[in-house]
């Protein structure tokens, strides 16, 4: 029988909680496109194209390829990452026992142990946070998840829209959609039960004139932890400003680029709710890989549905941990995810739109990468 740790955290006459604002950091760092000493103009080689299940998302560890599905009879579907044959699928999709529903996913964070490789997964419904063991559940021919480990979080104290376990057991998570007094990220100690969270940052002007949706509108971001340590990285989606945290949630360093990532740039009051104010003023980043080295970022797309949108283009801009620039790549696909696979030197992506998996061997580019 496993043993499954269950951890029920109770809103009880009080929540231990304090909100700081981030140990704001000294290095801000302006990186321009023409900062990138290497300049990539690539097109993907179309992976799993015999798999017909439409895949999302695109996660990476060890030998497999992990993928996410929004349609279809399971959430996960497992390959091996090299020879590309399909291994299984786990998660049921349904509202039966044992099955889940959307949304209940992950953030692509993996463990390896001596009994196989793992994922944490979590399940905003039912406030489930779950250590699943890919390898035993493959072994067993079942779509049915082995959970290693199970905790529960109560989200009406503790709301969460993607979470991380830290090695230091604290939990993770930037703020939920619509969530009060939120801020970029915060974490729940699970030995105090304390809650700790950043300040909301850059600051806008007159922000309590904004509803909750739209703060988080503007607040969004694609977030990511290092693969190893208790570093977070914030990759903003309007505002173009990429921020490293570590595990006390300091802000230790910020790549920005253009003007919109400073304080005050915009005001609460001139921002039209019932108008098309923020897609034309989008100027940031809607994927994130973070590995031991470096860091990918994918620019968000601008001019969305406009006669200057260009299909087929992306762009990923490339840094080290610390923040230099080492290569601005433009990609000839709409890429949705990405995933960076270090050991290899294999970026692994998602063309959502035109159904497409697809890897960029970058293995001869990366060893011009001066750490």
């Amino acid at each position: 029988m496993r043993l499954r740790l269950q951890l029920v955290f109770i809103c009880v006459g009080f929540v231990c909680f304090s909100k700081i604002g981030p140990v704001v950091s000294q290095q801000v760092t302006k990186v321009t496109k023409t900062d990138f000493p290497q300049q990539l103009r690539l097109k993907g080689e179309a992976i799993l194209d015999d798999d017909f299940n439409h895949h999302h998302m695109i996660y990476v560890n060890d030998t497999i390829l992990l993928t996410t599905a929004n349609s279809g009879k399971y959430h996960y579907h497992v390959f091996h990452k090299t020879k590309l044959n399909y291994l299984g699928s786990i998660g049921v999709r349904g509202e039966g026992p044992g099955e889940w529903e959307i949304p209940s996913t992950t953030a692509g964070q993996f463990e390896k142990g001596r009994d196989g490789i793992k994922v944490w997964h979590f399940d905003y419904l039912r406030g489930n946070f779950e250590l699943i063991n890919i390898t035993k559940t493959i072994n067993s021919k079942s779509p049915t998840p082995i959970v290693d480990r199970r905790l529960r979080i109560d989200a009406r104290s503790f709301p969460f829209y993607q979470l991380f376990m830290g090695s230091n057991q604290r939990i993770y998570t930037n703020a939920w959609i619509y969530e009060q007094n939120r801020g970029r990220i915060k974490y729940i100690d699970l030995k105090t039960n304390k809650i700790q969270k950043s300040d909301l940052f850059p600051k806008i002007a007159d922000i309590e004139h904004l509803p909750t949706e739209v703060i988080n509108s503007l607040y969004g971001a694609p977030f990511d932890k290092h693969p190893n340590k208790d570093v977070f990285v914030q990759a903003m989606f309007m505002f173009n400003r990429i921020d490293f945290f570590d595990a006390n949630l300091n802000l230790t360093n910020s790549i920005v680029d253009g003007d919109n990532w400073k304080d005050n740039f915009y005001n609460g009051r001139d921002i039209k709710v019932n108008e098309n104010f923020l897609r034309p003023r989008i100027n940031g980043y809607d994927g994130l890989s973070v590995g031991e080295k470096f860091v990918f970022v994918l620019e968000a797309k601008k001019n969305v549905g406009t006669d200057q949108f260009k299909e087929n283009q992306s762009f990923i801009r490339v840094f080290t941990l610390d923040g230099k620039p080492l290569s601005y790549i433009e990609i000839l696909h709409d890429l949705s995810s990405i995933d960076y696979d270090e050991s290899s030197g294999v970026l692994y992506a998602t063309d959502y739109s035109h159904e497409l998996v697809l890897r960029f061997d970058l293995a001869r580019q990366s060893a011009e990468w001066k750490l």
